[in-house]
């Protein structure tokens, strides 16, 4: 072309020549660039053409600054900027105001890493408006070590904790419907990690331990089997939480699952309220028992004192007839005639109170005691 063809002339013109024989030495100097270039571009030389090269230089260096200024950037709290020269990752930068190399010298990705992000794993949450749940039976359904089927749903929650590895280590597909972007590892690569290792932990037992009493064992199996991979792949992802959502059988055979578990819970129900009973009941029976065993003592002790008080005064009584035979026989007579007499009806009669024929007295229909005097 002529105008390449007229530039490249003019930077002949320019370069250094030495001088010829018999010549002195002689610098180029900006004036003699300038007349070069008047000479070659007869506008710049001509009337106006100072103000033309004026108007260009500033240009060029207006359109310098603002490229520089395009450099600047601000980190919010809780982001992280990875930054990159001639596509080398250079180092990360944290939350404030930074410049650095401009596209297309440099670029910088700018992350938030605080933030606690969620994946769902098995269903997809309804959109705005709709509270419907959508089952993904080709994540849902897994497999259990007693070789039933069972619908799983999780929900992996996880947090970025290295972002050069999350930016620069995995190339990942991408998810757009969470969206996620292609070479970002919480994408496809995070949701096969996760489907993997709770297929994993499920297919280790049966499905009455996964429906019932281990869901929480499995959460926690499940998030260490995801921490080991994910750091073994490099991916700079931390996993907070692996929640189940719903852990049912599939809906071929729920019903039968469902009368199985309440059959299991009136079972545990019967149990319960037998040992509610047993907890009532026990203790009063031992202290029933206790009370009984305490009432048979004293009764016991107190027969035997006195089997033995009866058998000391029998001894003593005997030891005073050996002694005093006749003393010891009219006393017992008046003790025996103390305990009688008390409960027996009395007629006590003077000797001096008739002559021949007794008297009928009713002496049992007089007010009193029961006991009268006939004189």
């Amino acid at each position: 072309m002529p105008f390449l063809g007229r530039i490249a002339g003019a930077r002949e013109d320019l370069q250094y020549r030495p001088p010829s024989s018999g010549q002195p030495r002689r610098e180029v100097g900006f004036g003699d660039i300038w007349d070069n270039l008047s000479k070659r571009f007869p506008a710049l030389g001509g009337r106006g053409g100072g103000f033309l090269a004026v108007l260009i230089i500033v240009v060029l260096i207006i359109a310098s600054l603002g490229w520089l200024a395009s450099g600047f950037y601000t980190v919010a709290p809780g982001e992280q900027a990875a930054l990159r020269r001639f596509g080398k990752f250079s180092g990360t930068s944290e939350e404030g105001l930074h410049w650095f190399w401009p596209s297309p010298v440099g670029r910088r990705d700018i992350v938030a890493i605080v933030q606690t992000r969620r994946m769902e794993l098995g269903f997809r949450s309804g959109t705005e408006g709709t509270t419907v749940a959508q089952t993904v039976p080709a994540e849902s359904l897994m497999i259990t070590g007693d070789t039933n089927i069972v619908d799983v749903g999780a929900v992996v929650q996880y947090r970025i904790v290295d972002l050069p590895r999350y930016l620069y280590r995995v190339d990942d597909p991408g998810e757009p419907e969470r969206g996620v972007v292609r070479g970002r590892p919480d994408g496809r690569t995070l949701r096969d990690v996760a489907e993997t290792a709770l297929r994993q932990v499920i297919g280790q037992r049966a499905i009455d331990d996964v429906l019932t009493t281990e869901k929480e064992l499995v959460q926690q199996e499940t998030l260490l089997l995801m921490a080991q991979l994910l750091a073994r792949y490099e991916s700079g992802i931390q996993v907070q939480q692996v929640l189940l959502q719903n852990v049912n059988p599939p809906s071929q055979v729920r019903a039968a699952f469902e009368d199985v578990v309440k059959a299991r819970e009136d079972k545990d129900r019967f149990i319960n309220q037998a040992q509610a009973y047993q907890a009532a009941q026990l203790p009063q029976a031992l202290g029933q028992a206790v009370q009984i065993t305490q009432e048979a003592e004293g009764f016991k002790r107190g027969r035997i004192a006195l089997a033995t008080g009866q058998a000391a005064g029998f001894k003593e009584l005997l030891d005073g007839y050996l002694t005093s035979p006749d003393v010891t026989r009219q006393r017992l007579y008046l003790e025996s005639m103390e305990k009688i007499l008390p409960g027996v009806t009395k007629f006590i009669i003077a000797a001096d109170a008739t002559s021949g024929v007794i008297p009928y007295l009713p002496l049992s229909q007089l007010p009193g005691t029961g006991t009268g005097v006939a004189r």
